[in-house]
C-alpha cells in the first residue's frame, strides 16, 4: 500500500513535466498510477471478503510511538476502490476537459496530491497519521477549488472551504488527542467501545469529533462551502462530490461508529443533523437553475442521509449506508462529468436554455439517463436497493424512525424530481436555446460517465456479487456487532416498498409542478430572507475587523515597546517561578571562580554598560564586540576552546558586517526615551530581566546533569569516532545529521541576506572599491596576516578531530583572512584567490557534506554513518569529508555576503 502512495506521489511530481512534453496525452500516462492502485485493491477483495486484513507499518516518530500504519479492511477497501477507480476516470476526463489549458500539468499535480491524501486518510490506522492526511485533503482541495485563481469567486470559495474545513480540523485534532489519551491507544484497530464507555471525556470527544466531521461532510450549518466549490473546474466538482472530499467526514463517522456509537448522544446528533441537512439540501437543490449547483445541493442532501443512516445503528440502516455510499459515488460522478460535457458542448449549464440534447449527444445522454435512474431510485439500479434499505433501516427505529421516514419520503421525492430535471428537461423535449451548436464530446469525456452509470446498473441487477465481495465486509467494519447482510431487488410488499412508491409518485408530481413549486420556494425564501453566504461574509468581516483592532494594539511598530513587554513578561514569569527555589540557589554547588572567567564577566558587563550609555553606531559596535570578547574569555575559562574560537570569529565577522552596513545607511537621529519615568521603567525592566535570567541559569547549572549521555560521548568518542576532540566528533559523526541541517540553514540565510545586502550590476569589479584601506603601510602589513589566517584555517580543519578546531571554526577563520584581503585591496580579491564564486562554493560544500552521507548508504549503512580506513595507522574517514563540506559552506557563506557588501554598484 505504501508503494501505491509513493507511485501516486511520483505521478504528481512528474505531472507538470509530462504535460509539457506530451500535452493532453499526458493524462493517459498519469491515469496509470490510480489505475494500478485500483487493480491492486481489486486483487485484495478476496482476502478481505474472507475476513482478513492487509497491514503495513513504517516507523515515523518512534520516540512518540507514532508510525505510518496502513490497514486495509472492508471499509477502507470500499473507499479505496472508489477513490482510485473514479480518480483514474477523472484524470482521463480532465485531460480532455481542460485541453489546451496553460496550467494543465499543475492541475494534474493538484488532483493526484488530493488522491494521495484521500487514500492515505482511509488507509491510515494511526490517529495522528490519519489527521495528517485529513489536513492534506483540505490544502489540496483549496488548491483545486482556487485553480482558476483569476476569478474572484474561485478565490472566495477556496478560502471559505479552507477556513471551514481547517477550523473543523482543529476541533478534530483535539477530539483525537482526547480519544487517544482516554483509551491509551492511538490506532483505530486497537480502539474498542469498552475502553471509552462511561469515560468522563466521552461527551467532549463526541462533540469535537462530530464538529470536525460535520465541517468536512458539509452538514448544516457548515454546508455553505460545498455549493460554492462549484466554481472549480468540473473534474474537481465530480471528484470532490462523488468519492473524496465530502466523503472524508462520512468515512471517519463510520470508522468511529463501533467505538462511539454506543452513546445515545452520538446517534441522536447524527440523526438530527443528518435529517436537517438532507431536508435543507433538497429544497435548496430544487430552486437551482444551474445544473452544477443543483447537483451540489443534492450532494448535501445525500451527505445528510448518509450521516443519518450511521446514527440509526440498525441492521438495515448500516446496510443502506454502504449501499447508498456506493450508489451515490457512481451516479453523482457520472452526472457531474456529464454536466461538464454538456457545458463544454453547448456553452451553458442553465436549465432554461437546455433541451433536446439527446439528438446531438446520444452517448452522453445515455450515461445521464442511467445515472439519473439510479439517482431517482428506480429498479433495478443500485440506488433502488439503497433506498429500500434506507426506509427499512429508519422504520426499524420505531416511532421516531417512522417520523424521520416521512421526512425522507419528501426529501427523496425532491431528489427524484431533480433527477428528472437533469435528464428529461435537459436531454428530451424540444431544442434548447444554446449559445453554440452542440456536439458529442470526445471519448475521454463520455467514457467515464458511461462506465460509472453502467456500474450502478450492473451492481443493482447482479447484487449477489457486491453483497459477498464488497458490502458485507464494509458493513461489518461499521457495525457494533455482527450484521446479517442480504441484498435483494424484490422482497415482497413491505412498508419500505410502499414508501418507495409514494416517493416516486410525489417525485413525478413535483416534476410536473416544478415551476409552481419553484415559485413557492422563492416566495418562502423571500419571507425567510436568510442567506448563509451573507452571514458568512458578515462574520468574516467582523473577524477581520476584530483582528485589525487587536493588531493595532500590539503591532504598533515600536521596537522598544515590544522589547519592554517581552522582557517584562519573561522576567516576571521567571522571577515568580524562581521565588520558591531561592534556597537552592545558595545551596547549589558551582564551579570555582577563576581569574580569567572573572575578567571575561567584567569585560562583558563593561561592554553592556557602554552600549547602554554611549552614543554613536561605531561606539555601539565596539561595546558589543567587548561583550562578545568577554564571553569568549568565559568559554576559555571553562575549558571550551572550540566554543571560544567560534565565538571570537563570529563576533569578528558580525562586527565587520554591521560596520559595513552602517556605513551605507543614512544617519538616524537618536530615538531613546527622553522622559525620566520611561528611562526608570526601562532600567527597572532591564534589571528584572537580567536578574531573573541569571537566577534561572544559576538554578540550572546547580543541578546534576540528567542521564548519562555526556559520559557516553566521552567514553565513545575515541573508540567509536576515532577522535579525541569530543565536540568535533559529535558534530561530524554522532550528530552529523543535525550539523547538516545547521549548515543548510547557514547557506540559505547567507543567500537570502546577500540579496538584501546588495543587488544590481557591479562595475569596476577588479578595483579596490570604496572600502579599501588607503594606508600603504597597513595594506602591506595585512597581506601576510591574511595568508597566515588562511593557512591556519586549513590547520584547524585538519586537526579538528583530535585537537580544538574543525570545519566550522576553520571556515570562519578562512573567511576572516580573505575578508582582510577584500577590505585591503577590494572585492576583486575574491575572484583572484578562488577559482569559483562564493555561491558556487556554498553549493560545493553542501554537495560534499551530502556525499559523505550517501557513501554510508552505498555501503549498506545508515545515512551519514562514518566509514573509516587506516593507511599507515592514520584514521581517515567520511567524517573528515563531511567536515570539509562544513568548511566550504561556512567559508562560502561569509564571502558571499561580504562580496555583496563591498562591491561597487549603480
Amino acid at each position: 500500500m505504501l508503494y501505491l502512495l509513493c507511485l501516486i506521489a511520483l505521478a504528481a511530481l512528474l505531472a507538470p513535466l509530462l504535460t509539457r512534453m506530451l500535452g493532453q496525452r499526458a493524462g493517459l500516462l498519469l491515469m496509470l498510477a490510480p489505475l494500478a492502485a485500483f487493480i491492486w485493491f481489486v486483487s485484495q477483495m478476496e482476502v478481505v471478503a474472507d475476513g482478513g486484513t492487509v497491514l503495513q507499518s513504517v516507523n515515523w516518530i518512534p520516540a512518540l510511538g507514532i508510525s505510518l500504519s496502513l490497514r486495509l479492511d472492508g471499509l477502507s477497501l470500499l473507499f479505496a476502490l472508489l477513490i482510485s477507480g473514479i480518480g483514474a476516470l477523472i484524470v482521463l476526463y480532465a485531460g480532455s476537459y481542460l485541453s489546451g489549458h496553460t496550467h494543465l500539468g499543475r492541475f494534474y499535480a493538484y488532483l493526484l496530491i488530493f488522491m494521495l491524501a484521500m487514500l492515505g486518510l482511509v488507509l491510515a490506522d494511526d490517529l495522528v497519521a490519519m489527521f495528517v492526511f485529513w489536513e492534506l485533503t483540505s490544502i489540496a482541495s483549496f488548491l483545486l477549488i482556487s485553480f482558476q485563481h483569476e476569478k474572484a469567486v474561485s478565490r472566495r470559495a477556496a478560502l471559505q472551504s479552507l477556513l471551514i474545513t481547517g477550523g473543523g480540523g482543529l476541533t478534530l485534532l483535539a477530539g483525537l488527542i482526547l480519544l487517544g489519551s482516554a483509551t491509551g491507544n492511538w490506532q483505530f484497530s486497537a480502539l474498542s467501545a469498552e475502553q471509552i464507555e462511561g469515560h468522563v471525556l466521552l461527551p467532549a470527544i463526541i462533540i469535537l469529533v462530530l464538529l470536525g466531521c460535520f465541517t468536512k461532510s458539509a452538514q448544516i450549518p457548515f454546508h455553505l462551502w460545498l455549493p460554492n466549490a462549484m466554481n472549480a473546474p468540473t473534474p474537481v466538482s465530480a471528484y470532490l462530490h462523488s468519492a473524496t472530499m465530502v466523503k472524508a467526514g462520512i468515512y471517519l463517522l463510520a470508522r468511529l461508529n463501533p467505538v462511539l456509537g454506543g452513546s445515545i448522544g452520538w446517534g441522536t446528533l447524527l440523526i438530527t443533523f443528518g435529517a436537517a441537512t438532507a431536508v435543507l439540501g433538497a429544497f435548496l437543490a430544487f430552486r437551482q437553475t444551474d445544473l452544477k449547483r443543483l447537483l451540489a445541493y443534492t450532494t448535501v442532501t445525500v451527505l445528510g442521509q448518509l450521516t443519518m443512516l450511521i446514527g440509526t445503528n440498525t441492521s438495515y440502516g448500516l446496510q443502506a449506508f454502504v449501499l447508498y455510499l456506493v450508489a451515490h459515488s457512481l451516479y453523482k460522478g457520472a452526472l457531474f462529468m456529464a454536466v461538464g460535457a454538456v457545458d463544454h458542448a453547448t456553452g451553458t449549464r442553465e436549465l432554461h436554455r437546455l433541451g433536446g440534447l439527446i439528438r446531438y449527444m446520444p452517448l452522453t445522454g445515455a450515461a445521464v439517463a442511467l445515472a439519473a435512474f439510479s439517482n431517482a431510485g428506480l429498479p433495478p439500479f443500485f440506488g433502488f436497493i439503497a433506498k429500500e434499505f434506507k426506509y427499512s433501516g429508519l422504520m426499524e427505529m420505531g416511532s421516531i424512525g417512522w417520523a424521520v421516514t416521512l421526512v425522507m419520503i419528501l426529501t427523496n421525492a425532491l431528489l427524484f424530481a431533480a433527477a428528472g430535471l437533469v435528464f428529461v428537461r435537459t436531454f428530451l423535449g424540444k431544442r434548447g436555446d444554446y449559445p453554440r451548436t452542440p456536439h458529442e464530446v470526445s471519448l475521454p469525456m463520455w467514457l467515464g460517465p458511461m462506465l460509472l452509470a453502467i456500474g450502478g446498473f450492473l451492481l443493482g441487477a447482479w447484487n449477489a456479487w457486491p453483497e459477498t465481495w464488497l458490502v458485507n465486509t464494509a458493513v461489518q467494519a461499521v457495525a457494533r456487532g455482527p450484521v446479517d447482510v442480504h441484498l435483494y431487488l424484490w422482497g415482497g410488499i413491505t412498508p419500505a416498498v410502499l414508501a418507495s412508491l409514494l416517493t416516486m409518485t410525489l417525485g413525478v408530481f413535483f416534476y410536473l409542478c416544478r415551476d409552481r413549486l419553484r415559485a413557492l420556494l422563492e416566495r418562502a425564501h423571500a419571507v425567510w430572507n436568510i442567506s448563509g453566504d451573507l452571514i458568512w461574509d458578515r462574520l468574516l468581516k467582523r473577524i477581520f475587523h476584530l483582528a485589525g483592532l487587536l493588531a493595532a494594539r500590539f503591532q504598533h511598530g515600536s521596537l522598544r515597546q515590544h522589547l519592554v513587554l517581552l522582557a517584562l513578561a519573561v522576567g516576571g514569569l521567571l522571577a515568580v517561578g524562581l521565588l520558591p527555589a531561592l534556597p537552592q540557589l545558595f545551596q547549589g554547588s558551582y564551579s570555582p571562580i577563576s581569574l580569567l572567567g572573572l575578567a571575561g564577566c567584567l569585560l562583558a558587563l563593561a561592554g553592556g554598560a557602554a552600549a547602554a550609555f554611549l552614543p554613536g553606531r561605531l561606539t555601539l559596535l565596539a561595546a558589543l564586540g567587548a561583550c562578545g570578547l568577554g564571553l569568549a574569555l568565559v568559554f576559555v575559562a571553562v575549558n571550551a576552546p572550540d566554543v571560544a574560537m567560534t565565538q571570537l570569529m563570529v563576533e569578528t565577522l558580525s562586527l565587520i558586517f554591521l560596520a559595513l552596513v552602517f556605513r551605507k545607511m543614512p544617519t538616524v537621529p537618536p530615538s531613546g526615551a527622553r522622559a525620566p519615568w520611561k528611562r526608570r521603567l526601562h532600567a527597572g525592566v532591564a534589571v528584572l530581566f537580567g536578574l531573573s535570567v541569571t537566577g534561572a541559569l544559576l538554578l540550572a547549572v546547580s543541578q546534576p546533569l540528567p542521564g548519562t549521555i555526556a559520559q557516553w560521548y566521552l567514553d565513545n568518542s575515541l573508540p567509536g569516532g576515532h577522535g579525541h576532540n569530543v565536540v568535533n566528533v559529535i558534530l561530524v559523526d554522532f550528530r552529523a545529521f543535525d550539523t547538516l541541517g545547521e549548515i543548510l540553514v547557514v547557506a540559505l540565510s547567507a543567500l537570502a541576506a546577500a540579496t538584501l545586502l546588495g543587488s544590481g550590476q557591479r562595475i569596476g569589479g577588479e578595483g579596490r572599491g570604496e572600502d579599501a584601506f588607503t594606508s600603504p603601510l597597513l595594506r602591506q602589513g595585512l597581506r601576510p596576516l591574511a595568508w597566515l589566517m588562511l593557512g591556519a584555517s586549513l590547520l584547524l580543519l585538519w586537526r579538528g578531530h583530535n585537537l580544538p578546531g574543525g570545519g566550522f571554526i576553520g571556515g570562519l577563520v578562512a573567511a576572516c583572512g580573505l575578508i582582510l584581503l577584500v577590505l585591503t585591496y577590494g572585492h576583486g580579491q575574491i575572484r583572484r584567490v578562488l577559482p569559483v564564486g562564493p555561491a558556487q562554493l556554498i553549493g560545493i560544500g553542501l554537495g560534499i557534506a551530502a556525499l559523505a552521507g550517501i557513501l554510508g548508504l552505498l555501503s549498506g549503512q545508515a545515512f551519514l554513518q562514518g566509514l573509516w580506513t587506516f593507511p599507515g595507522g592514520l584514521p581517515l574517514g567520511t567524517p573528515l569529508l563531511f567536515d570539509v563540506g562544513v568548511f566550504l559552506t561556512v567559508f562560502g557563506s561569509a564571502l558571499h555576503m561580504i562580496d555583496k557588501l563591498t562591491g561597487v554598484r549603480h
